[in-house]
């Protein structure tokens, strides 16, 4: 017969494996959907220079920001370089470029 305390604890090892086996998923979802997201508003900056609605400095200062945001997994950081660009298309043009 097995030991209530061996049966306890390989519970417990299951249970922590579990956690950390869904908590790893949990991170690179976050992380592919993070560059998936970096990778739109790249797309949406540079069509916006590419159609004169940005000056260099300013899309240089954005994708500078922008890459900062995905080397470190920052979701905020790229949330503030969205939110500034389109503050800068709504002066530039009144409504926003998608």
């Amino acid at each position: 017969m097995t030991h209530p305390i061996i049966i306890i604890a390989s519970l417990l090892t299951t249970i922590r494996s579990t956690w950390e086996l869904s908590h790893i998923v949990r991170k690179r979802r976050a992380t592919k959907a993070l560059k998936t997201e970096t990778k739109s508003t790249y797309e949406i900056l540079q069509r916006a220079y590419r159609r004169g609605l940005l000056l260099e400095r300013e899309f240089d200062d954005l994708f500078e920001r922008l890459m900062c945001a995905e080397a470190h997994n920052n979701r905020i950081a790229l949330r503030e370089v969205q939110t500034d660009f389109q503050a800068i298309l709504a002066k530039v043009v009144g409504q926003p470029v998608r």
